[in-house]
């Protein structure tokens, strides 16, 4: 006989921990943080690799706007940002480009740069320097 929980039961949901998503994925992951500030985002330019696996922290530092908005349109991340607190995800760039990351609150706006992770003209072996 099969055992059934009731229906109000709900089953254990365990979040991944912070050593778990280490080992779940098979390359190390890049953090990056970026300010929210009265002046616009801290660093405004980000350069990352495609292919590469980056864990962004967003974090607002503006006193005078406490709730605004943080939005990567080109990954899908739309998120509320709260002043002093944090909000993380992680991105993995499959083409190379320009995107942009904005704050329609504040008119704030930032640029996320994926370049190539391997330059296909450069040779693979490294050449003497007397040739």
């Amino acid at each position: 006989m099969e055992y059934r929980a009731p229906a109000s039961a709900q089953p254990a949901v365990q979040d991944e921990g912070f050593f778990d998503s280490l080992f779940t994925s098979g390359e190390p992951v890049q953090e990056m943080v970026i300010l929210n500030t009265p002046t616009g985002f801290v660093p405004s330019t980000l350069n990352v690799k495609v292919g590469g696996n980056y864990k962004l922290y967003v974090v607002n530092v503006n006193e005078e706007k406490k709730n605004v908005s943080f939005v990567m349109d080109a990954f899908s991340e739309h998120h509320a940002t709260y002043y002093g607190n944090i909000k993380s995800f992680h991105i993995s760039p499959k083409k190379d480009g320009i995107f942009s990351f904005v704050c329609p609150e504040t008119s704030a706006q930032g640029r996320l740069v994926v370049y190539p992770g391997a330059n296909p003209q450069a040779p693979q072996v490294r050449l003497p320097a007397s040739e």
